[in-house]
């Protein structure tokens, strides 16, 4: 008698076991799923017609990103989309506060109204295509930009199935540095419902103020706009 409710007790544990072990299964998958990002070269969607909003984050007014930034929308609006630049340094974009925790109710959509993020964060969600471009500042991507993002918490849902492409620039010639703003860009927009990256620049040892004019990398710009 005692060895079966020793062997029930065992298949017991086990069973529980396995149990547990699918639960976490289950749970790392909706987390890829969750935090997933398609990509893609081609659209669904025509070119012309399109509303695509850039969001130029530098301070530096034409600095290398905007330049960039700025031969993308000619090539964008060449093929017929309806382009929109913003650029932050000219918007008021308070820090994230407790006030802004309080996900979809009315009190957060009257707060996000206190300063211009509620004006961005609806353009975005009228686009298509939204264009992030801004610099490289201490292995990250510029603050206010940052900001921006965490703002956009009450809302983020609603930015769903948009097309995203990337432009950074930094003055350090590895590769790798313009891959910490990529993956800033990223952390906002793998959060998004079903978003999908079409496109990237990285302009590296882009140290100077304008230093990307006549390089390859503004002709890189205007090609991707092209392919919007």
């Amino acid at each position: 008698m005692i060895n079966k409710y020793i062997t029930f007790a065992l298949v017991t544990i086990l069973a529980i076991a396995m149990t547990s072990c699918g639960n976490k299964e289950n749970k790392s998958l909706n987390e890829e799923e969750q935090y997933h990002i398609n990509y893609s070269e081609k659209s669904n969607k025509p070119s012309k017609g399109k509303t695509v909003l850039v969001i130029a984050s530098s301070p530096h007014k034409g600095g290398n990103t905007e330049l960039m930034a700025d031969e993308f929308i000619k090539g964008a609006k060449e093929v017929g989309a309806n382009v929109e630049k913003i650029v932050l340094a000219d918007k008021k974009i308070d820090f994230f506060t407790e006030q802004d925790e309080n996900f979809n109710s009315d009190s957060i959509r009257k707060a996000s109204q206190r300063d211009d993020v509620d004006e961005i964060a609806q353009k975005i969600i009228k686009s298509d295509v939204i264009v992030l471009a801004g610099p490289v500042y201490f292995m990250n991507i510029e603050g206010k930009l940052k900001t921006f993002f965490d703002r956009t918490f009450y809302c983020y849902r609603d930015m769903k199935d948009k097309e995203f492409f990337y432009i950074t620039a930094c003055a350090d010639p590895k590769e790798s540095t313009a891959d910490r703003a990529i993956e800033g860009f990223r952390g906002f927009v793998m959060c998004l419902p079903n978003p999908t990256e079409r496109g990237m620049i990285k302009a590296i040892g882009m140290g100077r103020h304008g230093g990307v004019k006549k390089t390859q990398y503004m002709q890189q710009a205007y090609k991707l706009g092209k392919n919007v």
